[in-house]
């Protein structure tokens, strides 16, 4: 199954939603190391790391790369790339 990560900071996701998927985890960039616990148990799990345009997901793709990750991706314009190209979003509701 593959998993999705958002390391976009939480306003960005609450302001412009985010990609809706079963395996779909939230970890900021900034906290991506300190988050490691959240990352998947599986170095060879199918991995696509997202942003809003792609640089952010390339950094967090490069790290887990260099942690031993072996199947990781960065979705390539990122959510805006997503976006544009028509794919749905799924809308923050707050708890």
């Amino acid at each position: 199954d593959l998993i999705l990560i958002d390391v976009r900071r939480a306003e960005e996701v609450e302001e412009n939603g985010y990609i809706d998927h079963a395996n779909l985890t939230f970890i900021p960039l900034e906290q991506l190391i300190e988050m490691s616990a959240d990352w998947p148990a599986d170095l060879d799990a199918p991995i696509v790391v997202y942003c809003g345009s792609g640089h952010r997901s390339t950094i967090a793709m490069s790290i887990l790369w260099s942690y031993g990750y072996s199947d990781v991706h960065s979705l390539r314009g990122g959510f805006g790339g997503w976006v544009e190209a028509g794919y749905p979003v799924a809308e923050f509701v707050a708890p």
